[in-house]
């Protein structure tokens, strides 16, 4: 008998690793789930991101620089120097400002502390290199297998 003790960020990553366990006849009473937070005194440190939950700092910034742009060079017909330079300065103005804002939003609002999730499988040592497959592909952090 193997225990596997695999260590995540919460994500949807998780329920599709157990899910796919279970499909490949793992007993729901073989597998523990555990939730591991941090704890409050010490500060966040900026470590692994999951690539499909996080956006980038200048996402906003370009949805303000095409919002300003198209409204800036509307405008730009009705002003001296046309919409060619009024679009462009309202662009470079509206990615600024999405940027700031994004930055501002990320560092005050956004810092929590993080969670880990920590799951332990009971196998035999057949399923053991199925097991590791499975969890590698579900993004896991650590992974070790303590033989009993």
């Amino acid at each position: 008998m193997s225990n596997i003790i695999c260590l995540f960020h919460p994500s949807l990553s998780v329920e599709l690793l157990l899910t796919e366990l279970q499909r490949n006849k793992i007993k729901k009473s073989d597998i523990s789930c555990f939730v591991l937070k941090a704890p409050t005194q010490s500060k966040p440190k900026s470590g692994y991101k999951d690539p499909t939950e996080t956006t980038s700092l200048a996402d906003l910034g370009f949805i303000f620089a095409t919002i300003f742009g198209v409204i800036g060079a509307s405008v730009g017909f009705l002003l001296p120097l046309g919409p060619i330079i009024w679009g462009i300065a309202s662009s470079v103005f509206g990615f600024l400002l999405g940027f700031i804002i994004d930055c501002c939003y990320t560092k005050v609002l956004k810092q929590k502390p993080h969670t880990y999730i920590l799951v332990s499988i009971d196998c035999t040592s057949e399923k053991e290199s199925l097991i590791k497959k499975i969890a590698e592909t579900h993004q896991v952090i650590g992974l070790t297998v303590i033989e009993s």
